[in-house]
């Protein structure tokens, strides 16, 4: 049963542990600055106490293409059109993870040793929330009705034919144009690239990389340095970023503006951490225990929750693109994505 018991040899109390946990912020602050999540706590409000669905309605763009304004002639009647609407439905992913109290022995060395745990533990959460988030994209991005979004410069993967040349590598063009591909006259739409630290030494070389200071009041409490390149603020990682099962690396910049994740974390939870102890083994062992649920959905689609299995979506399944479809109209969608070979 949970319990304020002890671990590392402290004591834990899992009141004060959720308050440690929520003062961490989960992501950093480039990915703060640049807008892309946008939490709407209705999500949760619509999926309930029990709940891991909620459809979310919402009206299409009165567009002059679909509704031609009738000439005020005196003559002829202005007939009402109706509204045009949809829905897209999300899902919560749930996940989980527990630890012994010795693997956290060399984090227990402040004044406050249960803010060490937190904090490293907001920090595996991050982590976690970041691969489904990568995941996800990489999926939808794999729908034919995405590929007007996709830029493409690089050899073919499987094969590796023909010499890489510079026209496979991007240039000072290569964000500019793969922006124009996905948005059209919208392109100024994205405000966050997401590059292998290679492309990002690529494009120092090319003097490429702008520095910025940026303050947003109640969010970042001092000024921050940001780069950015074209506008566009670069997240450096490794992972998610290339493509190495080829003969030849697919290097993937994934382009993503303000909105484009709708988030909201589960705040449910009866039990979200709490320690037990196992008192056989090994003459007593102090476990801690976590959870922790979020939505993570691409504004514009829908998760087709029918091809879930379980209660909750297994990565695998939200890497599925099948298992995802485009419901607003593509120029709409703030996300692109960039494959080339450097």
């Amino acid at each position: 049963m949970p319990r304020n018991g002890t671990f590392g040899g402290f004591d834990f109390d899992p009141e004060v542990f959720a308050s440690y946990m929520a003062e961490t912020p989960t992501w950093s602050n480039a990915i703060i600055a640049s807008g892309i999540l946008r939490e709407d706590p209705t999500i949760m409000d619509l999926i309930g106490q029990k709940g891991n669905v909620a459809t979310l309605p919402f009206y299409l763009p009165l567009d002059v293409a679909d509704y031609e304004p009738y000439n005020n002639d005196g003559n002829t009647d202005n007939v009402p059109k109706e509204i045009q609407g949809s829905k897209q439905t999300v899902m919560l992913i749930q996940r989980m993870m527990a630890w012994k109290a010795q693997d956290f022995t060399k984090e227990l060395t402040g004044a406050d040793p249960m803010r060490h745990v937190a904090g490293s533990i907001t920090n595996y959460y991050g982590q976690v929330w970041e691969a489904e988030l990568m995941n996800i994209v990489s999926a939808i991005m794999k729908l034919d009705t995405m590929k007007e979004h996709v830029w493409d410069i690089s050899k073919d993967a499987a094969t590796g034919s023909g010499d890489i040349t510079e026209a496979n590598k991007v240039d000072a063009t290569t964000l500019i144009y793969a922006q124009q591909k996905a948005l059209g006259d919208m392109a100024n739409g994205f405000g966050l690239a997401i590059m292998n630290s290679m492309l990002f030494a690529r494009y120092k070389a090319m003097g490429l990389v702008d520095y910025n200071k940026y303050t947003i009041t109640n969010v970042l409490t001092q000024e921050v340095d940001l780069p950015t390149i074209d506008g566009l603020i670069p997240i450096v990682t490794d992972r998610f970023t290339v493509d190495t099962t080829g003969a030849v690396p697919v290097y993937k910049t994934y382009i993503v503006g303000q909105g484009a994740i709708l988030t909201a974390p589960k705040n449910n939870y009866e039990e979200p951490y709490y320690t037990d102890y196992d008192p056989e083994s090994k003459a007593g062992i102090e476990k801690l225990y976590t959870k922790e649920g979020k939505v993570l959905h691409p504004n514009g689609f829908s998760f087709k929750v029918d091809n879930v299995v379980a209660e909750s979506p297994t990565k695998a399944e939200l890497g599925t693109a099948a298992n995802w479809e485009l419901k607003f109209n593509p120029k709409n969608i703030k996300i692109g994505l960039i494959q080339s070979n450097g």
